[in-house]
């Protein structure tokens, strides 16, 4: 970072001195080219040529350098928002207590069978149900979360989505008993919470 600074200074540098010396360039040339072919300064209209001549050289010799400039402040401003953004993710991932991934909302949905079998089994807490997945293969899955009998939120104790939801084919509800001592970090949801702002 520093050595970007110090790189975007000198570069700065180096577009004002390119400015200034791109006007007494103009000003050299105009001035030895008018005296050579025109006359000197006292006669009339000489002095409103010259002025002519070196700004609109001047001015068209700025124009690449306008250019250039703008890519330049462009970049840097790029620069600065990415830095930024990772900064703020990097401050944002240390701060979330959980672990998040993204899942697309459609593949997160339960089946309508189990979503009508969540009907009818009291909840967890509100609008949610702590239960044991059965997946096709036979294996059972504990802690699996779901939000509004539908969309399976998360699951407790695992660091990537093991199956996919539609291997879901019973649900079972979890026994309390067993419930381990739920920590924030140990839970993995499915919706990207926290991943972007």
């Amino acid at each position: 970072m520093k050595k970007n600074s110090e790189s975007t200074v000198v570069w700065w540098l180096g577009w004002i001195l390119l400015t200034i010396v791109s006007f007494f360039a103009s000003c050299y040339f105009w001035t030895k080219f008018i005296a050579n072919h025109v006359g000197s300064m006292q006669e009339p209209g000489v002095p409103i040529l010259w002025v002519a001549a070196v700004f609109g050289t001047w001015m068209v010799l700025l124009v690449p350098l306008i250019i250039v400039m703008y890519s330049k402040v462009d970049k840097a401003y790029e620069d600065a928002r990415i830095a930024r953004e990772k900064t703020a993710f990097e401050k944002r991932e240390r701060s979330l207590p959980f672990k998040s991934i993204w899942v697309e909302d459609s593949e997160r949905i339960l089946s309508n069978p189990l979503s009508q079998k969540l009907k009818k089994i009291p909840e967890t807490i509100r609008h949610g149900h702590l239960m044991t997945a059965v997946l096709r293969d036979g294996r059972k899955i504990e802690n699996v979360f779901i939000r509004d009998k539908k969309d399976v939120l998360g699951i407790y104790g695992v660091d990537s989505l093991p199956f996919k939801i539609s291997d879901i084919v019973d649900l079972e509800t979890a026994d309390a008993d067993r419930w381990p001592d739920f920590k924030a970090e140990n839970w993995l949801r499915l919706d990207g919470a926290g991943e972007t702002e």
